[in-house]
């Protein structure tokens, strides 16, 4: 099992529940940047949409806790935001659920509308269909508890 990183920073009204771009097996979803509805389903997506691919979840996290600190100083309502985990908890958080097989997604609305949602999906994927974006071959998650 390896980690693909995914990242759509944009305006946060491109983000629509039910939309064409958002689901898997639309015209639109294979050329859309909005995140799909389910996680797994940027491992449908083009490669190019890849931001980066590990072997190891710590550096998956890594990016994550990268990605986070670029924008935690924009995230809209940060008085409110002091009482959430820290960047320690959810990065621990993230590791243990990575290392599960499962996938991880960090998302916040930004000042002036923006909304950015970070996502790492485990490939091959128990949700998808086991195809690597990249084309590598690794063991489904599933089977690496046989």
């Amino acid at each position: 099992m390896h980690f693909h990183a995914y990242l759509y920073r944009g305006p946060g009204e491109a983000i629509k529940p039910f939309d064409d771009a958002r689901r898997a097996g639309t015209t639109e979803f294979q050329t859309a940047v909005v995140p799909p509805e389910a996680t797994s389903a940027w491992l449908t997506k083009p490669a190019r949409m890849v931001k980066g691919t590990w072997d190891d979840p710590t550096d998956a996290v890594a990016w994550l806790a990268q990605q986070y600190a670029d924008i935690a100083d924009q995230r809209m309502h940060l008085e409110q935001q002091r009482q959430a985990p820290s960047l320690e908890t959810m990065a621990a958080n993230a590791l243990d659920i990575l290392r599960r097989g499962n996938d991880v997604v960090w998302a916040w609305w930004l000042r002036g509308g923006g909304f950015v949602d970070l996502a790492v999906a485990c490939c091959p994927n128990r949700d998808g269909d086991g195809r690597c974006p990249l084309g590598r071959t690794d063991r489904r998650p599933d089977d690496l508890r046989r």
